[in-house]
């Protein structure tokens, strides 16, 4: 459907993990769990092959925690071909509206012309809610500015790190957009690269490209300081 998968120089833009689709597209699966990825192409959604625990809070007699079930998505590339993905570009989307109600989490709705001329539609539903600055329902506006050409991307005027470098392969475990901690990401990249680093060194890359503009720098009152790479979309970032 439209590009292919390995469009080269194909720049993500914002990842949602632990997402319901609900779709009506011929032949396709409803309630699918995945990843919901948007480029500077395309919206795609990634059938989930991992999932994890998260501690969600915290009430007067016990922590809560949850499941996620996502994709692990940190490059285009390693998106395997899936019957139950579906790859939607931008240009062939008709209408893209967002809600949020007592009843429902936040949700996108999106409405798609097929190569065939079929109108093709899809919702997706966010698995994990609580207090955020950005959710689903707030992708509407950027995919509808995306697709029109109101919204630019922002591009870095340094150059981006090779992948030989320490630099190159952390944006690389953090190119999923997903804030992470120094310990978080030395264990990606090593368990990626097979390679052992040392904690100090990894704490100093980060720095480094957070210094550059390649990464957002997040303090946690804890004393932890938590990375994200920054967003191309600049002040309409997607991220939660």
């Amino acid at each position: 459907m439209g590009i292919p998968l390995s469009a080269e120089n194909e720049i993500i833009l914002a990842q949602e993990q632990g997402v319901e689709v609900k779709d009506n597209v011929s032949g396709k699966m409803k309630n699918i769990v995945g990843s919901l990825i948007l480029t500077d192409k395309r919206l795609i959604f990634v059938e989930a092959n991992k999932e994890e625990d998260l501690d969600i809070g915290s009430g007067p007699l016990s922590k809560r925690s949850a499941t996620v079930r996502y994709a692990d998505v940190d490059d285009l590339e390693e998106v395997l071909s899936n019957a139950n993905n579906l790859l939607i570009p931008l240009g062939s989307i008709v209408k893209a509206s967002g809600s949020e109600g007592i009843l429902h989490p936040p949700e996108l709705k999106v409405m798609w012309k097929a190569n065939s001329g079929q109108v093709n539609q899809a919702v997706f539903t966010e698995e994990l809610i609580g207090a955020r600055k950005k959710d689903l329902k707030d992708w509407a506006k950027t995919i509808q500015g995306l697709r029109d050409g109101t919204i630019k991307i922002q591009k870095l005027s340094s150059p981006i790190p090779g992948i030989e470098s320490l630099e190159g392969k952390i944006l690389h475990v953090l190119g999923d957009l997903q804030q992470k901690g120094v310990f978080e990401i030395e264990q990606e990249t090593e368990s990626e690269f097979k390679i052992d680093l040392d904690p100090e060194a990894v704490e100093v890359a980060c720095e480094k490209l957070a210094s550059l503009g390649f990464l957002d720098r997040n303090p946690d009152p804890s004393g932890e300081v938590f990375y994200r790479k920054r967003s191309p979309l600049g002040e309409d970032d997607l991220s939660t």
